[in-house]
């Protein structure tokens, strides 16, 4: 019934718990989900890139293995090619996928989210020693908890780590707390090599060569942040928290690939957190052992004269009687973009008689101005509840 229904998430679920389904049904149903124009997409094949995007359809977030393009002498292009059309698959239909293969080390990971966590649980005037500045810009350190001109009461706190042109991420004239020094780079820098490997994978997938968006990214536009939700009981001081009140709002990101490490909690006895917006439904993404979870900025459906989905997403709180009310939250995400100065105009083979050109070439600055001062999709949120 499922499949017939065309629901692919409760369909897959069901297959992977055994029941019986109608399979002509499911791949019949497939087929028109994820082949635009009503064609199938076969493996070791790419999809025409002029194709439009999908309706957006609930599908299990299985991991999408990108070693073929971190580790390319081990492996042929039909591996490339298998992992490219999966990937332009996921942000067609979806707008967000899960990555595997990415060849981090554990070690790394584990050891910067303990840093990251001792550096939170220290005290309030100790963190405050790197603080960012009421304008929050142009400099890494601390955000606080309802930090002036922040914008939002999102109950949470972050670091951010920004990236320079001549320094990357180690600049000379900035210090950071003994405990994320030195290991918050080293992260950083693995992280943006993946973020590479995503924009080959990106290229197949489009029907572009290998190294397309590498003289875009020369000087990419990163910040890594790592972002410390509270308890929510005992609520954080001077904030009021409610049953229902997200712990981060409902949002689009602006620009290229977020690299998301996701908190290992998440929907686990009852917690909270990270959801997509998928036709009006909230669809939670429960985190993979070893995965990054991988979402496209705005500038993308830009980029791909709207073949690519910049999906909202937001984090959901647990209910303030469960015990995961009264844990921490912890994510890292790298937000990644072109150099400020690159033009972004719509991909040729994201453009076709049937599918003409939909924007105007524009800086990655000016483009970056505008979803900034208009807060893109997140103010259909604030208008729909206001």
């Amino acid at each position: 019934i499922a499949a017939r229904e065309g629901n692919l998430f409760l369909a897959g679920l069901l297959i992977r718990r055994g029941a019986h389904v109608d399979v002509d049904a499911f791949e019949l149903i497939t087929r028109c989900r994820c082949g635009g124009r009503g064609g199938w997409v076969s493996a070791g094949t790419v999809a025409p890139a002029g194709l439009p995007r999908s309706p957006l359809r609930p599908q299990p977030f299985d991991p999408i293995d990108i070693a073929p393009f971190v580790r390319p002498e081990a492996y042929s292009d039909e591996d490339r090619m298998r992992s490219a059309r999966l990937w332009d698959d996921s942000f067609r239909t979806i707008g967000f996928a899960v990555i595997d293969g990415h060849d981090v080390a554990p070690d790394l990971i584990e050891d910067f989210r303990t840093a990251a966590m001792m550096f939170f649980r220290s005290p309030g005037d100790y963190k405050h020693r790197w603080y960012r500045g009421e304008k929050l810009t142009g400099r890494s350190g601390f955000s606080p908890i309802n930090a002036p001109n922040s914008g939002h009461s999102d109950p949470l706190e972050g670091y951010m780590f920004m990236r320079y042109a001549a320094h990357k991420w180690s600049h000379p004239s900035e210090v950071h707390p003994e405990e994320l020094s030195g290991i918050g780079q080293r992260y950083c820098g693995e992280v943006e090599r993946v973020m590479h490997a995503l924009h080959r994978m990106s290229a197949m997938a489009l029907g572009l060569e290998p190294h397309f968006f590498d003289d875009f990214h020369k000087d990419p536009s990163c910040v890594l942040v790592v972002n410390h939700y509270p308890p929510l009981r005992p609520p954080p001081s001077s904030m009021k928290i409610h049953e229902g009140k997200l712990r981060y709002r409902a949002h689009s990101d602006y620009t290229g690939f977020t690299v998301l490490l996701q908190d290992e909690g998440d929907f686990v006895d009852g917690g909270g957190g990270l959801e997509v917006d998928i036709d009006g439904e909230w669809v939670p993404i429960r985190p993979r052992k070893g995965c990054f979870v991988i979402n496209i900025g705005d500038l993308f459906e830009l980029w791909t004269n709207d073949r690519w989905r910049s999906t909202p997403h937001r984090v959901v709180s647990p209910k303030l009687s469960s015990p995961a009310a009264t844990k921490s939250r912890l994510t890292v995400a790298l937000f990644s973009g072109p150099s400020m100065d690159a033009t972004i105009a719509p991909i040729p083979t994201c453009v076709d008689a049937e599918h003409p050109s939909r924007y105007q070439a524009m800086s990655a600055a000016d483009h970056l101005k505008t979803v900034y001062q208009t807060k893109s999709k997140e103010a259909r949120y604030k208008a729909a509840k206001g």
